[in-house]
C-alpha cells in the first residue's frame, strides 16, 4: 500500500512540474469564463501574477490561479511597449471591473459619459450598450453549425495575417470616446430587430475570432436606415445600416462586410490622427466634468490634464466626421486587403465580397461614404481581385446562403 502512495506522489510531483506556467506581463489580466471576449468576466489578474496553463485554444490560454480557474489571452503573457501619450497613462490606472456584469469599468463609463454629451449622442445608447446580452450558449451552438466537417484550426493556419505595428489594445479612455462617437452614430435609430441583431452579432464573432483582435469585446449594432453603409468605432463597436443588409445575399457577404469593419478598428483607424498629435493632447478641462470619476478610481489629475480642451474637442470632432464620411484611401485599401484575410481564416468564401460590391455598383442605393460611390466601388472591386488572386483559396469556404436566407428574413 505503502509503494502504491508513493507511486501516485511521485506521479503527482511529476506531473506538477511538467504543468506549463506563465506570468501576467501587462498591466492587467482579464479572467473570463470561456476562451473568447464576450465571455463573462471573472476576475482581473495584476501584472507579475503567475499561474498554471491549463490547455491552449488557439489565442487562449486556459489557466489556473489557485482556485480560481477560467480564460485570458495569450497576449498578456507578452509585454507591450509603454506609451507616453496621456490617453495611455489614463489606461493603465487601477480599475474594479466588478462594477457591472458587462466589465465596463468606472474609467471607460466616465468617459463614455462625458464624451457622449460632447457628441450630443443618444443618451440612450450606453444603456443599449451595456445591456445588449450575447447569449453564449446560442453561440456555441452556431459555431457548431458553422464549422460543420470543417477543420477550422487548419484554415487559421491557411491565410497568414500581416504583422502590424499598431498596438494591439485600447485604453479606456479610448474606449469611453468609442463610445461616445457610436453614441452619435446611434441617434441615426437603432433598428429594434432583437433576433436578426443577435444573428449579425454571432456572425460578427466569429470573424473576430479568426482575427488579431479576438481579445476586443466587439459589439455590432443594426440602423435603421436605408443608405449602404458600415461605421466602426474605436474599442469595437460595428455598425450596419438596414440598407446594406437588404442588398446582401449570403451568410459571407455579411462576413466580409463585418471583416472590413473589423478591420478598422484591428488597424486602429479614426485613432491615427490622434496618435499623430499626442504629444499636443493634454486633455484638460474635458476631463474635469469626470473628476468625481477619476477620484473614485484613485486617478490622479495633474496639470497635464488641465491645458488644450478646445484641441481635443476638436481632434474628436474630425476623428467622429472621419468615421462618418470615409476614412482615408489608405485606410480602407488596408481594411479591403485585411478583409478578405480575416474572411477567408473565419472559412467564409471571401470571393462573395466581389459579388456584393458588383451588386451595389449596379444599384441606385444612396450612401454618404464616399467609399460605396460608383467610382469608388469600381476601384475596390479591382483592388480585391488582385488581393483575393494572393490568396490560397479552397473550394471548401462556404457562403452559408441557406442560414442567411432563414435567419435574415429578407
Amino acid at each position: 500500500m505503502k509503494r502504491i502512495l508513493t507511486i501516485i506522489l511521485l506521479m503527482f510531483s511529476v506531473f506538477l512540474l511538467s504543468q506549463e506556467s506563465a506570468t501576467v506581463k501587462r498591466d492587467r489580466a482579464i479572467v473570463r469564463n470561456g476562451p473568447g471576449s464576450f465571455f463573462q468576466i471573472l476576475a482581473e489578474l495584476e501584472k507579475g501574477t503567475s499561474f498554471a496553463i491549463l490547455e491552449r485554444d488557439n489565442g487562449w490560454l486556459q489557466i489556473q490561479k489557485n482556485e480560481l480557474e477560467g480564460y485570458v489571452s495569450r497576449k498578456v503573457t507578452i509585454p507591450r511597449e509603454i506609451s507616453v501619450d496621456v490617453f495611455s497613462r489614463m489606461g493603465v490606472q487601477k480599475t474594479d471591473l466588478r462594477v457591472s456584469q458587462h466589465g465596463m469599468s468606472a474609467g471607460v463609463k466616465g468617459f463614455a459619459q462625458n464624451f457622449t454629451k460632447k457628441f450630443d449622442g443618444s443618451s440612450i445608447f450606453l444603456t443599449i450598450y451595456t445591456t445588449q446580452k450575447f447569449d453564449t450558449g446560442a453561440y456555441k451552438n452556431f459555431r457548431k453549425e458553422t464549422y460543420q466537417n470543417f477543420n477550422r484550426n487548419a484554415n487559421y493556419k491557411k491565410y497568414v495575417i500581416p504583422v502590424s505595428e499598431v498596438k494591439d489594445y485600447f485604453t479606456f479612455p479610448e474606449e469611453g470616446m468609442g463610445i461616445g462617437i457610436a453614441s452619435r452614430i446611434a441617434s441615426l435609430g437603432i433598428y429594434g430587430n432583437l433576433a436578426l441583431t443577435e444573428y449579425v452579432n454571432q456572425v460578427g464573432n466569429i470573424v473576430v475570432e479568426a482575427t488579431n483582435v479576438y481579445d476586443i469585446n466587439f459589439k455590432f449594432f443594426i440602423l435603421d436606415i436605408d443608405e449602404v453603409n458600415g461605421y466602426s468605432c474605436p474599442g469595437g463597436i460595428v455598425f450596419i445600416t438596414l440598407g446594406m443588409l437588404r442588398m446582401i445575399r449570403t451568410e459571407a457577404e455579411l462576413a466580409c462586410i463585418l471583416a472590413h469593419e473589423i478591420a478598422h478598428v484591428a488597424q486602429h483607424h479614426g485613432m491615427l490622427e490622434m496618435e499623430e498629435r499626442k504629444h499636443h493632447i493634454m486633455a484638460d478641462n474635458a476631463f474635469v466634468e469626470m473628476e468625481e470619476e477619476m477620484d473614485s478610481i484613485g486617478m490622479k489629475q495633474d496639470e497635464e490634464f488641465l491645458s488644450v480642451e478646445a484641441e481635443m474637442e476638436e481632434l474628436c470632432f474630425s476623428i467622429y466626421e472621419t468615421i462618418v464620411n470615409g476614412r482615408l484611401q489608405s485606410y480602407e485599401k488596408e481594411a479591403d486587403e485585411l478583409a478578405v484575410i480575416y474572411a477567408s481564416r473565419a472559412g467564409y468564401n471571401s470571393r462573395h465580397m466581389l459579388n456584393l460590391l458588383q451588386r451595389l455598383k449596379h444599384s441606385s442605393s444612396k450612401t454618404n461614404n464616399e467609399h460605396y460611390t460608383q467610382e469608388q466601388i469600381e476601384e475596390r472591386i479591382e483592388r480585391i481581385s488582385e488581393n483575393l488572386s494572393l490568396l490560397p483559396l479552397s473550394s471548401d469556404l462556404f457562403d452559408h446562403k441557406d442560414r442567411w436566407n432563414r435567419r435574415s428574413g429578407f
